[in-house]
């Protein structure tokens, strides 16, 4: 072999090499987004640590007021009480200045919701969310169960009321929060066909904002995230950054965003069958190098009197149908610098969202 055939071959080689490398590295999961703005997010840093087992140790160290405390769990954590004997508690309002993390790879809070209201600072980190074993527990044709389950509901079907129905619900003057690898399902909404019998997976409503929600991995469900509860309910600070998380077998509401600001970007979403990002009532949206495939309506605006606006930038659709249209043009206002985390080519955000988002994919923990 001749020597200039040599270094070809050398190059190619080094060059496939280094990009493999590269392209191997895991990705930089630094807070970024509106969770950084408006004094930043910091959750408990700086508090005590504590590790807790079960459900009364988390709640308390969770609810304590104007305390610092970085929270941490490893296994299953379940309510209190029995659906049987009707005094069922699975709701956690988690107060200021908390960080709760899961260790490891099995941390889930199995019936559990966090109520979070009029608070601020807060990491929520690496858990595994779902309320279907309160919904299997209830008995066949069980009347009204208290604070538990509704036998028909705000629309006459049944209702879980356990945490509203949410697995996160953020409300009221609710500010600075991190959502972070964590996981969020109910049932296969193909075969569990009431869309009410869970609520949200995370709802954002009244006068919250400077969220981001990042890296975690939402499935199986009809009603992903509510930003905003009416197209009365709008606050000129909602401001919500959506990136690297995994939507899959969901019928809407990813996110059903309502009045000011949002940007949603490098996600990818399989099999949204109904609506992926619904821009409502004023609301503007930059919809950002983010890959879709076999959805329906990727972008669009329905269902308000006023509609929503999107700034779309090197989306990639694949076999996605948009009955609805797109919204009209807007330019949003995204003040944090996100370069450090942007993947840049969106050909890649399927097997890079795919592979890091959801539990057990931090490095270190």
């Amino acid at each position: 072999m001749n020597s200039k055939l040599l270094n070809a071959l050398f190059s190619a080689v080094f060059l496939l090499t280094v990009t493999t490398c590269t392209y191997s590295q895991t990705p930089d999961f630094s807070l970024v987004g509106f969770a950084t703005e408006n004094g930043g997010t910091t959750g408990g840093a700086g508090g005590t640590e504590v590790t807790v087992t079960t459900f009364a140790e988390l709640k308390q160290y969770a609810e304590t007021i104007d305390t610092k405390y970085i929270i941490k769990f490893s296994d299953t954590i379940k309510g209190s009480g029995s659906i049987a004997n009707k005094d069922y508690v699975g709701s956690i309002k988690v107060a200021s200045n908390k960080s709760i993390i899961g260790v490891g790879d099995k941390a889930f809070l199995d019936g559990v919701g966090f109520t979070i209201k009029n608070s601020k600072n807060i990491i929520i980190q690496n858990i595994k969310f779902s309320l279907i074993s309160v919904a299997k527990a209830i008995p066949a044709d069980s009347e009204n169960i208290p604070r538990t389950y509704s036998k028909l509901g705000d629309e006459g079907r049944p209702q879980i009321l356990v945490n509203e129905g949410d697995l996160i619900s953020i409300s009221q003057t609710s500010t600075n929060i991190w959502i972070d690898h964590c996981e969020f399902f109910e049932e296969d909404p193909y075969k569990q066909t009431n869309q009410d019998l869970y609520d949200g997976l995370v709802d954002v409503k009244d006068n919250s904002g400077f969220i981001t929600i990042s890296w975690c991995y939402f499935h199986d469900h009809h009603k992903c995230s509510l930003i905003g509860s009416s197209d009365k309910d709008l606050y000129s600070d909602r401001k919500i950054t959506f990136h690297h998380n995994y939507y899959k077998t969901i019928q809407e509401r990813v996110p059903l965003y309502r009045g000011g600001t949002a940007h949603f970007f490098n996600n990818y979403a399989y099999d949204i069958y109904g609506g992926i990002v619904n821009s409502r009532v004023g609301a503007c949206i930059r919809v950002e190098k983010n890959y879709f495939e076999k959805c329906k309506n990727t972008v669009y605006s329905k269902n308000s009197k006023i509609v929503g606006s999107a700034e779309r930038i090197d989306n990639k659709e694949i076999d996605c149908t948009s009955k609805e249209g797109y919204p009209a043009d807007c330019i949003a206002t995204i003040p944090y610098n996100y370069s450090t985390v942007l993947t840049n080519t969106t050909a890649d955000v399927k097997s890079i969202v795919t592979t890091y988002a959801g539990v057990g994919k931090l490095t270190g923990n």
